[in-house]
């Protein structure tokens, strides 16, 4: 029997159910693979964070090659699940990427061993027996889609598909590659472009806090008028009486006392570049700090470094960067937070964010014998969300082009056909 005649023998409700299944699993899998790619970075400290739970170190290069390889991999089965291309090998495809990811899963879920599995990244935040059903559901519709997937025409014709395919691969991997060497071009997290860094002084009134603390294993809390000495490790600032943060808050420490409100400025530009993990500083990028520093004091602004590291770790880090400016401390996953990279860069006009970018993508030259040339910090200002839309744009646009040629093809093909039977007739 055929595949065109076996299509004819099915029930009527089954291509309905089919196209919903291919719909709902494919944008699963898209939204999944776009988080992912999108923040790059979010998603390796994610798997570092797996493999800290299981004791287990890989080199950072060897997890970016499996963070982008899954996040591509999931937009393009995705995409190709939901335009119904290569019907019968994507299934059997994303059933093999869920005989993986359902056993993880539901480890997540019995033991707990991280708050979130980080399947959609930043954008959407699942608890992990939410995350265990959402894979349950996905590889039940992929047991249907089994029968019935490959007896139902796509969108596209079989010998155009490849084009489709081509198209969504470069998409994604130009969203994930600006993503990493860049930043994030859509940002879920708690400090995006725009927004001010700190809260306003009216909206911190009447508001108390405690500051977490950490020394030999033991942890403790202490109020804003009782801060342990540099013994201590920071933790986290909370609200009190607030049970859920609305986002995350950045505190800035010197010597241990929080010093946010007087260093943060709020009237003038300032540059902030952030070490988030100190071990990974790279000291060849001191020379742009200093040029960057020297232009922007000849403009009214300031600059400062905020890096997660001990007091030692700081005097050293002064040494060997010979800084003219203040260097503090304030918390890894706060600084990983506000913007990605080894060592990012944080533009401040008037308090609120103005770009973010990491420093292999800022040009030295751009900044050696600047005098006090003005506007060179706004010209590095990159819209991430309005280059995303265009490159969606870009990519719907060329999808309707391969769909009108798969279409007039087939038009033609068919005019041919019937031409030909037309002179059999003769």
């Amino acid at each position: 029997m055929t595949i065109d005649s076996e299509r004819d023998s099915l029930p009527g409700y089954v291509k309905t159910v089919v196209w919903l299944l291919r719909v709902l699993v494919g944008v699963v899998f898209i939204v999944s693979g776009f988080a992912k790619a999108d923040d790059l970075y979010g998603f390796i400290f994610k798997i570092e964070e797996y493999l800290n739970v299981w004791s287990m170190t890989q080199p950072r290069s060897l997890v970016l090659v499996g963070a982008m390889g899954l996040s591509v991999a999931e937009f393009i089965l995705g995409a190709m699940m939901m335009f119904g291309c290569y019907r019968r090998t994507v299934v059997w495809l994303m059933l093999i990427m869920m005989a993986g990811m359902l056993p993880l899963t539901a480890y997540l879920y019995f033991t707990d061993p991280v708050p979130d599995c980080g399947c959609f990244g930043d954008f959407i935040i699942l608890s992990n027996g939410a995350t265990f059903l959402k894979n349950i559901l996905i590889t039940g519709a992929l047991i249907y889609l089994i029968k019935y997937n490959n007896k139902i025409k796509g969108i596209f014709g079989a010998y155009i598909q490849w084009l489709v395919m081509t198209a969504c691969v470069a998409y994604i991997l130009v969203i994930g590659l600006t993503g990493y060497f860049l930043q994030p071009l859509v940002d879920f997290r708690s400090f995006p472009v725009g927004s001010e860094l700190i809260a306003d002084e009216e909206d911190s009134e009447d508001q108390e806090f405690e500051f977490i603390y950490e020394k030999d294993g033991v942890t403790e809390s202490f109020d804003v008028e009782n801060l342990p000495d540099s013994s201590w490790t920071f933790i986290e600032r909370k609200q009190i009486g607030k049970s859920v943060k609305d986002k995350t808050e950045l505190v800035v420490l010197d010597e241990g006392e929080d010093v946010t409100a007087e260093v943060i400025a709020t009237e003038s530009d300032q540059l902030l570049i952030l070490i988030p993990d100190y071990s990974r500083a790279d000291v060849s990028n001191t020379y742009l700090l200093n040029l960057m520093d020297t232009y922007i004091k000849s403009q009214g602004g300031s600059m400062m470094t905020l890096v997660s590291a001990d007091a030692g770790e700081i005097e050293e880090w002064k040494d060997l960067s010979m800084a003219d400016y203040p260097v503090y401390y304030a918390e890894s996953t706060t600084l990983k937070e506000m913007a990605r990279g080894i060592m990012p860069a944080v533009f401040l006009r008037d308090g609120k964010i103005l770009w973010k970018r990491t420093l292999p993508s800022i040009d030295s030259d751009l900044f050696e014998n600047a005098g006090q040339k003005p506007g060179l910090m706004d010209a590095l200002a990159f819209d991430g969300p309005l280059y995303a839309k265009y490159l969606t744009f870009a990519l719907i646009v060329i999808l309707l082009l391969i769909f009108m040629l798969d279409r007039s093809g087939r038009l033609l093909a068919w005019s041919i056909k019937i031409r030909k039977k037309a002179q059999s007739l003769k």
